[in-house]
């Protein structure tokens, strides 16, 4: 299915409920709140919630997708965390790996938010297994998804023919170009921690013998 027709089925979805009001928000607020645990982008339903009901959908949306990615983080941190902690301990590189994670902190949030080629649900549950603080991770969560909410329900708003458009091509081309250099940045401070911690993690094993 093309991503026109998936945006328009959303849209009749969407539409059944009536104008925005206390349970169609209620329908868009749980519907986002779900795809912050499911691997599915939510890229096609801020577009139909553009297409319904405008920009006034966009208060709805934002803390609706932080809860969601919220609860996909905790899911992992009590299910997971202690599993994948237990399974690199006394493998030095995954550990730095994991160090560089957790001093990166919201950086690494920040950049992953704003444009990545990850879909939030496995960059929540990734984050879900670091030592972040939930604060932090909920903050930087909520701060840094606004501006590609914005843009998509913007682009949803101004109309079907839009989706169609060569400008929203030219968009999304920008956005794929987005996140592939967000993604080397990630790569890049992750791996300038990594070096940090490896030398660090050697300097202690020579200072021990």
């Amino acid at each position: 299915m093309q991503a026109f027709d998936i945006t328009q089925a959303l849209v009749e979805f969407l539409r059944r409920w009536g104008e925005l009001g206390p349970v169609s928000a209620s329908v868009l607020a749980l519907a986002f709140v779900a795809l912050g645990i499911l691997p599915i982008p939510r890229t096609f339903l801020t577009l139909a919630a553009g297409v319904v009901y405008g920009l006034p959908s966009i208060p709805i949306i934002i803390p609706a997708t932080t809860v969601g990615c919220v609860i996909a983080f905790l899911l992992a941190r009590y299910l997971f965390a202690a599993r994948v902690h237990r399974a690199i301990d006394g493998k030095p590189r995954f550990a730095a790996i994991m160090n560089a994670v957790d001093a990166e902190g919201w950086r690494v949030v920040a950049l992953c938010r704003v444009a990545s080629p990850i879909p939030s649900m496995p960059q929540s549950a990734l984050f879900g297994v670091t030592r972040i603080d939930l604060w932090t991770y909920t903050w930087a969560t909520f701060v840094f998804t606004i501006p590609q909410i914005i843009l998509y329900v913007y682009l949803g708003a101004v109309g079907r023919a839009a989706l169609l458009s060569e400008t929203t091509s030219e968009v999304n081309l920008g956005l794929m170009i987005a996140g592939a250099i967000t993604f080397v940045l990630v790569v890049v401070l992750i791996t300038r921690r990594v070096r940090a911690s490896m030398r660090a993690m050697e300097a202690r094993a020579s200072a021990n013998h």
